[in-house]
């Protein structure tokens, strides 16, 4: 019990902590055994030495016939990768880009450390799917590749993860490979949640941390750099008091959503909206209203910190008791439906 939760606490894997505990409880019993009171006397020397032989070899055998099931490492497959030929940019297209990225992530062993939605071990590291480190610019992915240390993620600014990110990765990727990496992060994101934050277990989304919020409300009302040009507070005014008929009052947690968009429509009230609708009418727009579709001209990433903002007109940060539940990983399944139902906006993210 004590091994599995200091591994769990040192964040070690889930499957090296249940084969780890599994030997040490298998190696527990086999010299418990060894200790036993012997059920029959030996009648000679001859006969223990034969019996402890005996009991190690057949441990011995049980032991390599169940490792031997386990994958297995292979010097040719190790010397093959660090043999293979570096990724060249050109020539490569569209999802060829993204596969190559998605390779030099997997042969830098980026796994070890970091999830990608459900793929992956250990969280050591932020699950870059649910972070949507897509919705950063290239410059910060950059930035956090070869300068892993200089700007932490939330909730992992302790000592520990700060040197957990190597710094050789400015030598050892070409390029080619650094452009096709940051191509392949770039499609990390999830429109159906806001983004997550902070160290498994304690982690929390957007909707709920105060700097995203703040920074939101520079974008809501006009005086964010990276969204010259959006003002929210124009519709829906700098306090939440409507500024134009028919904007939404984001004072009232139970306004209902708009029925101009025909087939896309719920009866949930404002309180009740789920992520994926509140970046619809964001990224979408409303037709035939002032409500354009903001996805198409703005960086999505200003866009969610918007939102969160948005919903503190009716839910004050200061006055709530709890936070929003950390949404479930989306499933293989999911994210192919995503891109079926067109739920992605690909401009300027």
């Amino acid at each position: 019990a004590i091994l599995w939760v200091l591994a769990g606490k040192f964040n070690f894997p889930i499957w090296w902590q249940i084969e780890f505990v599994t030997f040490a409880l298998v190696g527990f019993f086999f010299f418990t055994l060894l200790d036993w009171k012997t059920l029959k006397q030996e009648k000679s020397s001859f006969d223990w030495i034969i019996r402890i032989l005996t009991t190690y070899a057949l441990a011995s055998a049980i032991f390599i016939v169940v490792t031997a099931q386990l994958p297995q490492f292979d010097p040719e497959i190790e010397l093959a990768k660090l043999n293979r030929p570096p990724i060249k940019l050109e020539g490569l297209a569209g999802p060829e880009v993204v596969a190559a990225g998605r390779e030099v992530f997997e042969n830098n062993k980026c796994f070890n450390c970091h999830k990608v939605f459900w793929e992956g071990n250990s969280d050591r590291g932020p699950n870059l799917g649910s972070k949507q480190i897509g919705l950063y610019s290239e410059d910060y992915i950059k930035g956090q590749i070869l300068n892993p240390r200089e700007n932490q993620a939330p909730g992992f600014e302790d000592p520990k993860s700060k040197k957990a990110m190597p710094t050789y990765y400015g030598d050892d990727l070409s390029e080619d490979e650094l452009s096709v990496l940051v191509s392949y992060l770039k499609t990390l994101r999830d429109p159906t949640h806001m983004p997550v934050e902070g160290k498994f277990p304690n982690q929390w989304t957007w909707w709920d941390d105060k700097d995203a919020i703040a920074e939101g409300k520079l974008v809501f009302e006009g005086t964010h750099p990276q969204t010259e040009g959006l003002l929210c507070a124009v519709c829906h005014g700098t306090d939440g008091i409507p500024m134009m008929t028919g904007a939404l009052d984001f004072r009232n947690e139970n306004n209902s959503d708009t029925t101009k968009i025909e087939g896309d429509h719920t009866d949930k009230l404002l309180k009740d909206w789920p992520d994926a609708l509140w970046y619809r009418r964001v990224t979408r727009g409303v037709p035939e209203t002032p409500m354009a579709a903001w996805g198409m001209i703005f960086p999505h990433l200003y866009l969610w910190k918007a939102e969160a903002y948005a919903r503190t007109f009716h839910d004050p940060l200061d006055k709530r008791t709890a936070i929003r539940p950390v949404p479930p990983v989306p499933t293989k399944e999911e994210m192919e439906k995503w891109k079926t139902d067109g739920l992605f906006l690909e401009p300027l993210l």
